[in-house]
């Protein structure tokens, strides 16, 4: 017997979740349309024609900060995007808030440091242990793509099950040189997301970006995601602040997979 269209939906969603969970990270291949993803490379290097970036650091990486407040109607839409939404819907429900967002441009050589974008992540898992009400909290990066990233030009490099068990040199303090050294002795997933592409993460999983091809144009939209129990809707006295408007899920009672 054949499925309906919504139960083969489910079943897809129900293996990218699993996939998620296993291995810490996700590819969705075509997340933007060529038109979201030309307007959007196109206003990302017009923000940098325009001095909006906040820096451009040492490992080649230059960050934008303010590009959702300054051109809402360009970048709000990548803000719980039609193409990642059934997901972080699924993983976080109506709890799911929008922590940060970043866009990053690599005008010339890069080689990211290893790093976690949820560094406290384990930190945060001991402290809640302690209490009776503590949750741990969680994270998720969504990363948009504007660029082919092909073998010999650039990628973005995982810890395999970097996300399952706490890495050495974190705890009690963070000692940099030996986690980089630790992490580059690993065995590594390695993706090549081209232009459109999305990369959904758990955020305390140790990755790695890199430009192979140093001539190479580059940039991406980075949302981080957290779990948030308080989102706006819950009954309380008073309002949420600064976060109003941070909850993409908050009116759905669920989201369709596509």
């Amino acid at each position: 017997m054949i499925g309906s269209p919504g139960r083969n939906r489910m079943e897809k969603l129900d293996k990218k979740l699993d996939q998620l969970e296993r291995d810490g990270v996700l590819l969705i291949e075509g997340a933007l349309s060529p038109e979201e993803t030309a307007r959007i490379r196109d206003r990302i290097f017009y923000a940098r024609a325009q001095g909006w970036e906040e820096g451009l650091n040492t490992v080649g990486n230059m960050w934008f900060d303010t590009l959702l407040d300054r051109e809402p109607d360009i970048y709000g839409p990548i803000v719980g995007h039609p193409s990642v939404a059934p997901i972080l819907f699924a993983m976080m429900g109506k709890q799911c808030q929008l922590r940060s967002y970043r866009a990053h441009i690599n005008p010339g050589p890069y080689l990211q440091e290893w790093h976690m974008d949820f560094y406290g992540y384990w930190n945060e898992k001991r402290n809640a242990a302690r209490h009776r009400l503590a949750i741990t909290p969680s994270s998720i990066n969504t990363t948009f793509y504007f660029q082919d990233n092909e073998p010999g030009q650039g990628h973005l490099k995982f810890i395999k099950n970097g996300h399952l068990s706490e890495p050495p040199y974190l705890h009690p303090k963070i000692e940099h040189a030996k986690f980089e050294v630790w992490c580059g002795e690993q065995e590594h997933v390695i993706l090549y997301p081209k232009a459109g592409d999305a990369v959904v993460f758990l955020s305390h999983i140790p990755h790695q970006g890199a430009k192979e091809d140093d001539n190479m144009e580059r940039c991406n939209v980075v949302c981080h995601y957290q779990t948030c129990p308080m989102y706006e809707g819950v009954w309380y006295v008073s309002s949420p602040r600064p976060f109003k408007g941070s909850f993409p899920f908050h009116k759905m009672e669920t989201v369709e997979a596509n």
